[in-house]
Order: structure tokens, then sequence, then C-alpha cells
């Protein structure tokens, strides 16, 4: 019988009696709330206390470090104690860390080796640390009055430190210093740091004092406030216990008795119900074993039909697994039918793949009974065809699952009804398979129960053929993903161009080649082949031309190497042999080879090409025995290759790897040669033969190192140029040249026109015009006194770059001439388009004038042809006076050479031309 429960409310009094719980708790939880928040605040106090005074006590134990440090240098000389002076300014002034727990003794601790036994923290300054520390406006003014007078005292200790510093031992020095930092003035500026932190340590000890003791008087009021509050709270939960019991209308233990049998499944007998409990929860939990036996019988109704969901749901599980687990579509689609036969309980299931020319389906897969039904049947979605009216035409024809809950009521064609009512099937169902967006087959599935296809059969099945599109997508992106990694390893290993092995490949084959070649004890070389001027053939005719060329050379280098061997394209238009078994005459042999190759016609295109290599060798172990060191030897050889003419091949020697360490070592310690100040200008004075007297002084560039000594600029200038440094060392002669100029004329000397050397790199530079300018006008130098001198091979190199060059020097008023003159097959059509105005006869003609007549026709003719041109003449390497009347006989305008001065310091030409003529 079922009892009529309440569902009014609890009585108004319990809920009462709850909220006035309710209420006193949350006072007790205040009370105690302020009470903890008081404690807090005596802590903050004692914590504020604690750190004013840790402060007050380090500007005052600096005070005494900055002294103890003083008189410990003055005393003992020992410039450790400088140093830890210096250190306790600059972290007390926040320049440096302040070391962690700085309060503690610190520098007493410092070793002789720098160690501190105290981890650095943040650069703060103390005066910062003291605003921020919540002292009052008049105790940091007191503490800013004792900061202002330790730095006044710093002052006096500097002083004596200074005094230490330069006097030295001098007794007279040590005793001024020491009575500088014992003296009465130094005592009372000492103690004018220590009363103002004394006032301050006093007040605020007795403001910290009061703090706490107010804020210990307030934790009192609130401890007491909480004990009080807390008794009322254990008074109104009794009364409210009391009034719990009659809302269960029971005891605890009868009411816990009953839920246990509740929850041990056990609703036969419910608990009776006292006629003063109608609206207690004894009697909703009697209700509720009433309800549970209605629940109950309906659960089991619903275990059949969950059975049968089981199954497809199991039959979906095997469909997951086959797809993670299969390697190909064939086995993914036979497991899919086997689990959806044997776990999903249908009769037949199959997939069949579609032709899209005849329209025909062709079964790939099935399980179940009657399987001969799918090898006798023809199945085609074409409904022109008789056999083309089934389930599947009709899923293809909406591209959506086809049901049918009873094949005998279902209109369809005599052949189909004739085959199903002999296999006895009663349902079916069709859903159509996808690749790329377009249907590619058909799951298929036949049931021998009426309404076999319920709406959550079906989207199980709708939910299975997902799953098989998907792992079609999958398999699909499985064969892009092996053609692509295929193409990945190829790139990986192979050049994309020429289709040779690439750099990976080539270092693997050669630490293989070397590990063999240790193993047996046989020599191996390796040749790096770079071509001749390549970047003329892309410039002239294309990337396109240059490209097919180095494929047209890749077949041909690979017909030079012997089985075994190998060659790699390196990058750009080098490549790289390695020759297993190659001694230096094998080597030489493949060499003679290549350049044999190469040096047949390449027809790339339209064009006939002629080209030749340079070629390097190292072997194995001679020259080295790992990849790197035999790469670097080889490209040593074939540079010297290039140096010497190119189109030729050459095996690596000691005195190559001696002239690229050599060039290493120079373009590194050129790198610092500025800021080192090992650098000098010196210069070479200019005589006018008219008048005997100075006129132009040459700049000449002067590398001294610790290391190697002094270094001829016939060396350190080219490994200046190969490193880009030129650049930088150049702009630094320019300016020191213009500004020595500048200070001779200051100096009140006569005018004289300074000449400085330019390199190749230097007039390439599109910017020199602007810098050139930027340097006189920084120095203030007029332009007409400076000359700068190029060489004739750099204008000859690229005629009309330097022609532009010139003019835009000549206009911003700067003088160019020509040095080396002679030297570089001039063409006198280019030399007239120069805007120079002298031209230097090089030193080689003039070396032997007095005894040559070839030399002395050159430079007569040289002389001639520049007067004729309106160009003044200069005459270097002149050193003896043969060849100084030769040149007065010729009128050349003017000379230079050790027969009048050797090249010197900036001081000692001065000399020169405050003494007037040279002759």
């Amino acid at each position: 019988m079922k009892l009529p429960v309440s569902r009014q409310p609890a009585p108004r009094q319990f809920v009462n009696i709850l909220w006035a719980c309710f209420g006193a708790l949350f006072v007790v939880t205040i009370a105690f709330l302020l009470y903890v928040w008081t404690e807090k605040r005596i802590d903050h106090a004692n914590q504020q206390r604690y750190a004013s005074r840790t402060l007050i006590e380090e500007l005052r134990q600096s005070s005494d470090d900055l002294t103890r440090m003083a008189r410990s240098y003055v005393v003992t000389g020992d410039p450790q104690y400088r140093r830890h002076y210096q250190e306790i300014i600059d972290i007390r002034d926040g320049r440096a860390p302040r070391p962690q727990g700085y309060d503690n003794v610190y520098w007493d601790l410092v070793v002789e080796s720098g160690r501190r036994p105290r981890q650095p923290g943040a650069a703060v300054p103390l005066m910062d640390l003291l605003r921020e520390a919540g002292f009052t406006a008049a105790e940091l003014r007191l503490l800013t009055r004792a900061k202002d007078e330790s730095d006044r005292l710093t002052g006096i200790e500097n002083k004596a430190l200074a005094m230490r510093d330069f006097g030295g031992d001098d007794p007279d020095a040590l005793a001024a210093a020491r009575a500088m930092l014992f003296d009465a003035s130094y005592h009372r500026a000492k103690a004018a740091i220590m009363l103002p932190i004394a006032q301050v340590t006093e007040s605020v000890e007795h403001r910290t004092l009061r703090a706490v003791q107010n804020t210990a008087l307030q934790a009192n009021g609130a401890r007491l406030g909480f004990i009080l509050f807390a008794l009322v709270l254990v008074a109104l939960l009794w009364r409210a216990k009391r009034r719990l019991d009659a809302t269960l209308g029971c005891s605890v233990d009868q009411l816990q008795q009953e839920i246990r049998r509740l929850g041990r499944g056990d609703i036969t007998e419910p608990p009776p119900v006292p006629d003063h409990a109608r609206d207690s929860v004894l009697a909703w939990l009697a209700e509720t074993r009433h309800n549970l036996v209605r629940v109950d019988q309906e659960r089991t109704d619903a275990l059949a039909r969950a059975r049968r969901l089981g199954k497809l749901y199991a039959a979906l599980s095997q469909c997951n697994q086959a797809i993670v687990r299969s390697r190909d579509e064939q086995e993914l689609f036979d497991s899919v039918c086997d689990a959806v036969v044997s776990h999903g309980g249908m009769s037949l299931a199959w997939i069949g793949l579609i032709d899209p020319a005849s329209l025909r389906v062709t079964p790939v897969a099935g399980a179940g009974d009657h399987i001969d039904y799918l090898n006798a049947q023809h199945i085609s979605v074409d409904p022109a065809l008789p056999e083309g009216r089934g389930p599947v035409a009709a899923a293809y024809r909406d591209d959506a699952p086809f049901w049918c809950q009873d094949f005998g009521q279902t209109p369809q064609s005599p052949q189909w009804r004739k085959h199903f009512e002999r296999c006895g099937w009663r349902a079916a169902m069709s859903i159509p398979l996808h690749r790329d967006g377009a249907i590619t087959g058909f799951f298929s599935a036949y049931s021998t129960a009426t309404g076999a296809f319920d709406p959550e059969v079906q989207s199980l099945f709708i939910e299975m053929a997902s799953d098989i599109d998907y792992a079609l997508k999958n398999f699909d992106r499985e064969r892009q993903r092996e053609q692509t990694d295929q193409r990945i390893q190829y790139l990986a290993h192979f050049d994309t161009l020429t289709g040779l092995p690439n750099r990976a490949q080539l270092q693997e084959h050669t630490l293989q080649s070397l590990e063999r070649a240790r193993i047996h004890r046989t020599p191996l070389a390796l040749m790096m082949l770079d071509l001749d001027h390549f970047k003329d053939i892309n410039d002239s005719l294309g990337h396109s031309v240059g490209d097919g060329l180095l494929c047209e050379l890749a077949k041909r280098l690979g017909h030079a190497i012997r089985e075994g061997d190998m060659v790699a394209r390196l990058g750009g238009d080098e490549f790289i042999f390695v020759l297993q078994g190659a001694g230096a005459q094998e080597a030489t042999d493949a060499a003679r080879r290549v350049m044999e190759l190469i040096a047949q016609p390449f027809r790339v295109g339209i064009h006939d090409l002629k080209v030749t290599a340079s070629i390097g060798i190292a072997l194995c172990p001679d020259d080295g025995d790992d990849m790197e060191n035999l790469l670097q030897r080889a490209d040593a050889a074939m540079y010297q290759v290039k140096r010497a003419g190119r189109h030729d091949y050459r095996l690596f020697t000691a005195a190559m790897h001696l002239r690229a360490a050599r060039h290493l070592q120079l373009v590194n310690l050129l790198r610092y040669a500025i800021e080192r100040d090992q650098l000098r200008v010196v210069y070479q004075p200019q005589v006018s033969l008219l008048d005997q007297r100075i006129v132009g002084a040459e700049a000449l560039l002067r590398w001294s190192t610790p290391e190697l000594g002094d270094i001829s600029p016939v060396e350190f200038i080219p490994a200046a140029e190969d490193s880009g440094l030129i650049l930088q060392i150049g702009a630094w002669v320019l300016r020191q040249a213009v500004r020595q100029a500048r200070a001779w004329l200051d100096a009140g000397l006569a005018p004289l026109v300074m000449a400085v050397n330019l390199s190749a790199t230097q007039f390439r530079n599109t910017d020199l015009p602007e810098l050139v300018s930027q340097i006189l006008f920084e120095e203030g130098l007029p332009p007409e006194y400076l000359e700068l001198e190029l060489t004739e091979g750099v204008a000859l190199h690229d005629p009309q770059g330097a022609i532009t060059m010139m003019n835009h020097l000549h206009e911003r008023g700067i003088r160019m001439s020509i040095d080396d003159f002679g030297t570089g097959y001039s063409s006198l059509s280019h030399l007239k388009k120069f805007k120079v105005y002298k031209l230097k006869i090089d030193k080689s003609f003039v070396r032997d004038i007095s005894t040559d007549a070839e030399d002395k026709a050159i430079v007569s003719a040289i002389i001639n042809m520049a007067r004729s041109l309106g160009l003044k003449t200069i005459a270097e390497g002149v050193e003896t006076a043969e060849q100084l009347a030769f040149l007065q006989q010729q009128h050349c305008d003017e000379m230079q050479g050790y027969y009048f001065s050797k090249p010197v310091a900036p001081l000692e030409f001065q000399g020169l031309l405050e003494g007037g003529k040279l002759l």
C-alpha cells in the first residue's frame, strides 16, 4: 500500500534554528578571522621593525666598512681593500648587486681569489630601499642627512686613497693619508653620520613598539569575542539536533539501517511509518521503495532490447579495431563483414565497389549465410537494367542509406524478391561508401528478422559506414605519405638539379670509405672541382643556361668515375669526388680524365659552351684522416690553382696549409688591430724637383703585433681585402691622415697634399664619396689638401664604374691620382676620361733607369704623355743621385723615395717640414 507523503517544507521553527546556527557560525568565523588578522598585524609590525633596523644597520655598517677598507688600504697598500671599498660604494648606490644576507659579516669573508660566500641579489640603491621601508618623513630626513654626511666622508677617504695610490710607499704620503683618516675632522664627520642613525633607531624602536602593543590589545578583544560566540553556537547546535530527530521521523541509527537495506537491493518490506512521522524522511524512504519495485520491472523489460544493441555495439567495436589493425582495404572489408555477422546478428553482410564506367557493383568482401548469392547475382546501379533496382541501386540514386524493414511489403522486381524469399531474408539495408567526395562502393547487410533496422540500429550502421569512409581516407593519406617519404628520402640524399648525391650522402659515403680505408690500410683521394668563371655564364646567359650546363656536366662526371667511387655536388658549381684505393698517381690520372671530359664543348639549348675547371686533391692518410680536413685541404689546393691561373689540378702540400694558417692568423689578428692600437701611419715626403721642397706626403700603413712582430703591408693588405676588413681599416687610415694634415696646418707649417692609397674594395664602395666628405668635414681639412691614390689595375677593371666614382669625388673637390702607372696596360681612351691630375710612375721602372735603356724610354714616354694630357708626374722609389738626375733631365714634377727620406713617424716628418729643403 502506497503511503501518502507530505510535500510541505520543514517546520518553520527548525528552519529558524538552522538560520540562527548559520548566523552564529558566521559571527564565530568573523571573530576568528579578526583574531588571525590582528595576529598577522603583530607579525607585520615586528617584521617592519626588524626590516627598518636592518636597513639602518646597513647604512651604519657600510660607513664602518668603508672606513675599515680605506684605513686598511692606506696602511697595507693591498689592492683588494681598494676594490672592496669601491664595491661597497657601488652596492650602496645601486650600481652593483646587493649580496643576499648583507646584514651579516661579509667583507671579512671575501677570500683573495674574489670568491664571496653570498649569492648576488638585485642592484637597488640603499636610499630607495629606505624610502620604501615605511619610515616617517622625519626619520627619512635624518637618514638622508646621514647618507649625505657619509658621501661627504667618502670624499675625504677618496683623497686619502688617492694619496696612497700616487704616493706609493712614500713615508710622507703615507703619514698624510693616515692623518686624514684619523684626525679630529674625520671623527667629527663620522659622528655626523652616526648621530642621525642613532636618532632614527630610537624613533623606530618607540614607534614600532607602540604599534605592536596596540595590535596586541586588539588581538585579545578578538580572542574574547571568538570564545563567546563559540559558546552560543554550541547551544544552537544542540537545539537543532533535537529538531532534526523530529524531521527524520526516527532515530539516526534506524534510518541508517533502512538505507543500508535499500542499498543492498532489499525492497520487499517497506519500513513501518508512525502517524506522527507522516511528513518525515522515513515516510519518503518508504515511498522510494515502492517506486524501485516498479523501476525494476521496467529494467527487466529493457534488458532484451539492450542485448540486441549490445551485439551491434560489439560489431561496431570490432569494426573500429579492424580499422586500427588493417594494413589495406581488403583486410578491412573482410574484418567488417565478419564482425557484422558474428557479433551483430546479421544473416549476411557484404561490401562491393562500383565501376564508374559500367555502373556495375563488384562484391569484394562478404560473410554469412548464402554467400553464394553474391557470386551468382549481377548487381548494378543502372535503373535501366533489371539488376539495377535493388537496395544498392536505391542507395546510389539518393546517395543516402536505404532501409527495408519488411522486404515482403516493399515493391521490388520479381528477380530480387525470389532471391530474398529463398534465403529467408526479411529486412535489408545498403549504405553508400565515399572516397574523395564520390561514391566508391556500398556496405550492405541482410537480416531474417522483420523490422531489424530500428533507429538505433540504423545509427550504428551509419557510424560503421562513416568509420569505413574515414579508414579509406586514411589509406589514401598513407599512400600519399609513403610517396612523400620516398620523395623526401630522395631530396635528403640527392641534388634536385643534377641528380648527383648531395652533401648528406657525400658525408655518409665518405665516412664509410674512410673507415674501410683505415681497416684495410688502403689510400683514398678526395678531389674538389670548381668551374672557372661559371658566374659569367649565369650573368651573361642566364641561370637556366647555367643549370643546364651543370646537368650536362653531372652526366659526364658520372661516367668519369669507377665503380665504388662517388661524385657529389657540394653546391653551386662545386663537385666532390671520393676515389677509393687511389694514391697520388691514380688521383692525378682521374683529374686529368675529368679535365679532358670537361674540355669537350657542351651543347646547352642553342649555346655551344667551352668551360674549364680547377681541381684540388687531398690524400688520405697523408693530408688527413677525416672528411673535414680532407675537404679543407682539397679546397686549399684548388684555391692555389685559381690563383695560379685556373684550368689545372694540384695536390695539396704542407706549404699550402702553412699559407692558409698564416692567412687565417693574420685575419684574426687584424680584427683586433685597431682597438689594440697596433696599427700606425707613417708618412713619406713627396718632393718638388723645381725647388726641392716637400709638397706632399704619402700616408703608409704599418702593423706590428706582439705575436708576429712587424708584418709587411704586402702580406696583410691582401688578407684585409679578402676578409672585408679593408673598409674599416681604410677608413681609419684616411681619418688618421686627414687629422695629421690638419694638425700640421694648425702648427703653422706650409700646406701640403696628403696622399692616401685606396684599395679595390674601397673604390668599389658606393659610400666612398660620402665617407671622404664626412671625414674632411669632421676633421676640418679643405678637400684640395687630400689626394686619393688608385692603382692602375683597379681603375681599368671596371672603367665605366671608375669614371663614375672619380666624377663623384671630383665634384666634391677631391683629387685623384693613378698609382703604379705603367703596370696595368692602360688604355689612353680611358685615361683621358679619368678625372685625375697626377700619374705616379711605378718604382719597377725607376729602379734601373740609370742603366737600363728600356726603362729610360718607358719613364720618358710616361712623363711626356702626362705632360701632353695636362697631368703631373711623380716618380716613386728614387734612391740614387743618378736616378734623380735623369728624372730632372726629363722634367718630372715630383719624386719620393729613400734618397729623400724613408717613411717616418708624424713628429719626425714635422721636423723635415720645419727644415725646409731636402736637397
